[in-house]
């Protein structure tokens, strides 16, 4: 494997044998002057399709930071059956990253609640208690219990949209949704807060459902004529959040995944989850 750059001491940006650009870690292999060519028995780890945010993050992350990244995809790999590209470390590491600089610069912010993901996620629960121990053996840092659901709902986030099609900007379109939310209910969405976090997820299934023609669809008429009543304004916000769902997606949503909407955007524009 040919180095043509290096990222740090032990990161380069290498060349393989067809020539396909891979960002590869091991030990001291940016220690020499590129071009020169690295025995493959010195790469640890190698990641293709690296885009340039990710390699920002390569140059700014510490290393220390991004191996423990990658131990906890590896064990997230172990224990949910590989179901997370190798790439994820990036946005892992990144976000962890962040968490410690709050954490020694004594900066506390509302996190995800523990118990809520807990519940509703027990196996990204699992690992997210896990994950805090490798950081506190890898880094020597004791992160607050919150902390592991903010990394389990990492994985979630990532689990949703690996499930959706790939070439629809899913995160712009739920961009656009909450920034109508705001608009139209006049508040500023909290996007640390749990709830977010599950508004995002049920947006992602909710899109993916569209597109697969699975819509939810119980006949629950009652219910929604009840939520239109109590909820006028928010009803309104969910009619406009569907529309851009709609006309992005170029498919109708049925009553039964407005009403849902209702529900979830209801929840996050509760008095702790947004500045009214």
């Amino acid at each position: 494997m040919k180095v043509i750059k290096n990222i740090n001491n032990n990161i380069s940006l290498c060349l393989d044998s067809r020539n396909n650009e891979v960002v590869a870690f091991g030990k001291g292999i940016g220690f020499t002057k590129p071009p020169y060519d690295v025995p493959l028995s010195k790469i640890d780890r190698t990641f293709y399709d690296v885009d340039e945010e990710q390699l920002a993050v390569l140059k700014r992350i510490p290393e220390d930071v991004l191996e423990a990244a990658a131990e906890i995809v590896d064990l997230a790999n172990e224990k949910m059956d590989n179901q997370f590209r190798e790439n994820v470390v990036f946005t892992l590491a990144d976000h962890i990253d962040f968490s410690v600089q709050r954490y020694r610069k004594n900066i506390n912010i509302k996190l995800p609640l523990l118990y809520e993901v807990r519940q509703l996620y027990p196996g990204e629960s699992e690992l997210g208690k896990q994950a805090l121990d490798i950081l506190k053996k890898r880094l020597k840092v004791s992160l607050p219990r919150e902390e592991a659901a903010a990394i389990a709902l990492h994985f979630v986030n990532y689990k949703a949209q690996a499930e959706t099609a790939p070439d629809i900007d899913y995160g712009s379109i739920i961009e656009q949704a909450t920034v109508i939310v705001e608009r139209e209910l006049h508040v500023t969405v909290d996007r640390d807060s749990f709830n977010y976090y599950r508004f995002v997820t049920h947006m992602h299934y909710m899109m993916k459902r569209t597109l697969d023609n699975t819509m939810i669809d119980s006949q629950n008429r009652d219910l929604f004529e009840s939520m239109k009543k109590e909820y006028p304004a928010i009803y309104s916000c969910s009619v406009k959040v569907a529309a851009l769902i709609e006309q992005r997606l170029q498919k109708s949503l049925s009553e039964e995944e407005i009403l849902y909407l209702i529900l979830h955007i209801n929840r996050l524009c509760a008095r702790e989850d947004c500045d009214q």
